[in-house]
């Protein structure tokens, strides 16, 4: 029996890392990964969400136990902050967590089939998805209030090499951002640089990077703080579906 009731529960496996997979829904598939109090309800809500809109949805289990209190991911998140598997200070350096996460992209490439795949990161894993974006299959990456590197506004974590392989693409390949546009934790030159580094594809009518800033004070523009973004007129869930569905259900 799943751990998160209503999904499927399994065992990822590569090299010597493995991760609990929980899934949900048909259609091209789509990794989420949860942020950093952990995988919790307000995550698992979001992810009937997606499935409930025509797609796939894989949870991996990064840290923390499935459907935790927040506040208790919080309390052990120096904990989770020394663990070699993420970087959190270092910039231009992705965490090695990113590589059992793009061989996670293939495994459910492979799996649902489709042009490719989306991912969403959030908070302490949004910048995850940054490194992702090399890993060919992965056409749909969106980037909620990344906050890695802490304390340096203008700081990726990924290497710069990788970032531009990404932009150098020879595919559709497009990355949705989303922040508030007064979360300290996510400060706008951490978008700036990205615009700076993703060029338009060549004979594309699709940008390498879309940001969207949603006006006034927030960070989870898409579980804990998402009623705030509708209460300023901003459906950020719904800008997500919407770069879901022409990234991998009409990417021509």
């Amino acid at each position: 029996m799943s751990a998160i009731k209503g999904f499927s529960e399994e065992t990822f496996a590569t090299g010597n890392h493995s991760l609990m997979l929980y899934g949900k829904g048909n259609g091209p598939g789509v990794i989420l990964l949860h942020e950093l109090p952990g995988l919790t309800q307000d995550t698992v809500e979001f992810a009937e969400w997606i499935a409930g809109h025509g797609f796939h949805v894989v949870m991996p289990l990064l840290f923390g136990r499935p459907l935790q209190h927040p506040m208790l991911g919080l309390l052990k998140s120096p904990f989770i902050c020394i663990r070699k598997e993420f970087n959190n200070l270092s910039a231009g350096r992705s965490s090695p967590i990113t590589m059992v996460l793009r061989a996670l992209c293939r495994k459910i490439h492979s799996e649902r089939g489709g042009p490719g795949v989306g991912a969403v990161g959030m908070c302490y894993t949004g910048g995850f998805i940054f490194a992702m974006m090399v890993e060919a299959s992965l056409l749909a990456p969106v980037a909620a209030q990344p906050s890695l590197p802490f304390f340096q506004s203008g700081a990726l974590d990924v290497e710069p090499e990788k970032l531009a392989f990404a932009s150098n693409r020879a595919d559709t390949m497009s990355l949705l951002g989303l922040r508030f546009e007064d979360d300290f934790r996510c400060p706008a030159a951490r978008f700036a640089r990205l615009e700076a580094s993703l060029q338009v594809p060549a004979g594309s009518a699709r940008s390498r990077f879309r940001s969207v800033v949603v006006p006034g004070e927030g960070h989870s523009t898409l579980t804990f703080d998402y009623q705030k973004a509708l209460d300023r007129g901003v459906d950020t869930r719904e800008l997500v579906l919407k770069h879901l569905q022409a990234q991998l259900l009409d990417p021509g």
